[in-house]
């Protein structure tokens, strides 16, 4: 059972949520005061402290900060009728797990208790630079049960739900499941917000984590080529709107660059003078876009043309040749390993990963070399994520 610590000076209300909160199975004990709060919490830490803001002395913002000298464990929310922008962002640099605005339902006082005895192994607050894509990875690396608020502007917001760290159900618009997912996976942008587990949820989705992220992303890899004819594009795996994967059907169509160049007659030229300046621009982007990126090379496979290559500045010098013999041999048509015509490789080494797609027009590969500060599956959904700036370049 949960205990509660109730800060409020208005008695009548701080009954009347003690008895509700009571009612929901909690144990409660409260205060009308911060120096009274924290002499009580100082002799009986809680799980949770929901205060006021405005208690007629100090007021809640004073009792955040002196909260963790008197209990480290207890998270606190805030409670106020008419708190500024500034109190939203002071309560929240103090630790606060939620800012409950009065009035407000049941529902939302019993998510934000929730929310914040969900938070008593884990750290909260205001985090950017992290990807859909990020926080789901940690979600199920820790087993957690949650749910992920996706937001974007001028839209409802959105959900992913996870149970113990899988993916059971997604809501975005008017879609639901696997296909709500991929509409959330290709999001650039927004805020993230996480909750406990809302209740009732009816499971949409049961493939394995891992199993539901790959055929996601492949199926965003076939959609960001909506252009070219259905048989025209490659890919790893045909997904079907279960995330069930499936073995690509033979596709056909003809080989010429997404990029308008004749490559076959590229191909007969010495490599220097097969550098494409927009491939190029596009190497450099994936390679700044993508963490822990050591090099992006895009090259011909049939003869191993170098078509463009950037390198992050202050690494260690990579071969160019390397990348170029890379592609040839792992996807080229004559090439030693290309049993059965490979569209997807990853190699390991001491120090890096090497990634290796084939790309949709079949005469280019995509080489990404990246530290091992990126585990495999992040290393992929980074290089997928990236993969329309080396399909349509431009300058």
């Amino acid at each position: 059972m949960a205990s509660l610590f109730i800060v409020e000076d208005d008695s009548h209300f701080r009954s009347v949520l003690t008895r509700d909160l009571e009612g929901h199975g909690f144990q409660v004990a409260s205060a009308s005061s911060v120096h009274s709060a924290l002499a009580a919490l100082a002799r009986h830490p809680a799980d949770v402290v929901l205060t006021d803001l405005w208690l007629g002395g100090p007021d809640g913002l004073d009792l955040l900060k002196m909260l963790p000298r008197v209990s480290r464990r207890t998270r606190p929310i805030l409670m106020s009728a008419n708190a500024s922008a500034r109190d939203h962002q002071v309560a929240t640099e103090l630790g606060a797990i939620d800012i409950l605005i009065k009035p407000f339902t049941q529902t939302e006082l019993l998510r934000s208790i929730h929310k914040a005895i969900d938070c008593e192994t884990g750290f909260q607050g205001s985090v950017h630079g992290l990807s859909l894509i990020d926080m789901a990875q940690m979600f199920h690396l820790s087993q957690r049960s949650v749910t992920l608020v996706v937001a974007t502007a001028g839209l409802p917001p959105s959900k992913i739900h996870f149970r113990r760290g899988e993916i059971v159900d997604a809501s975005h618009g008017a879609l639901d499941g696997c296909e709500a997912l991929r509409a959330l996976l290709a999001t650039s942008s927004g805020t993230l917000q996480t909750t406990g587990l809302e209740d009732g949820i009816v499971q949409s989705i049961d493939a394995p984590f891992d199993h539901l992220l790959l055929a996601s992303l492949s199926r965003l890899d076939e959609e960001l080529h909506d252009g070219l004819a259905p048989g025209d594009m490659p890919s790893l795996f045909d997904v079907g709107d279960d995330g069930e994967l499936a073995a690509p059907p033979g596709r056909g169509g003809d080989a010429r660059s997404s990029t308008g160049l004749d490559l076959a007659a590229l191909l007969d030229l010495p490599p220097a003078a097969a550098r494409d300046g927009a491939i190029e621009a596009a190497c450099r982007r994936v390679v700044e876009a993508v963490d822990g990126a050591l090099a992006c090379a895009v090259v011909g496979v049939d003869h191993g043309v170098l078509l463009g290559y950037h390198q992050r500045s202050g690494g260690a010098p990579l071969a160019e040749d390397a990348c170029a013999a890379a592609g040839r041999e792992l996807f080229g048509g004559a090439g030693r390993l290309a049993v059965g015509r490979l569209h997807e490789v990853q190699l390991t080494a001491t120090d890096h990963h090497l990634f290796g797609k084939l790309l949709a027009d079949r005469e280019r590969a995509l080489i990404l070399v990246t530290d091992r500060t990126i585990s495999v599956g992040l290393g992929w959904a980074l290089l997928r994520s990236q993969i329309g700036l080396v399909e349509r370049p431009t300058p």
